[in-house]
């Protein structure tokens, strides 16, 4: 299963990482403003290729993917183990097996329901 990340709320974290944080966050939006301000520009005045409009979106990518590197190095991000995950979206799918079931209660037909299967792992 993939390692799952999500960010801690500001509140709980540190004043170090707070700063730290606002510090990262302002450099992240600087350098994406910066980058998409000439992209837009040129795109805007003569035009942009397909190969500098995916090498745009491919900086925006690896901005992304180093700030959020940055992020979960700082503890900024906490990992969700397995079994959250797996709750998480039990209790998503119950919560929409509700909701058809109240549509198909209005429309007078059978209801569903969701049972675990045994099945064998190999």
């Amino acid at each position: 299963m993939e390692t799952i990340y999500r960010q801690k709320a500001f509140h709980r974290l540190t004043l170090g990482q707070q700063k730290a944080k606002l510090q990262k966050d302002s450099e992240y939006e600087i350098a994406v403003q910066n980058l998409s301000t000439t992209f837009y520009q040129k795109k805007r005045t003569v035009g942009v290729t397909q190969e500098e409009e995916e090498t745009y979106n491919q900086t925006k990518t690896i901005l992304w993917n180093d700030y959020y590197q940055w992020a979960i190095n700082e503890g900024l991000y906490e990992q969700v183990a397995p079994e959250q995950q797996l709750a998480e979206v039990e209790d998503g799918l119950n919560a929409q097996v509700e909701k058809v079931n109240a549509i198909r209660q209005e429309l007078g037909l059978k209801l569903i329901e969701v049972r675990e299967k045994a099945i064998e792992v190999k």
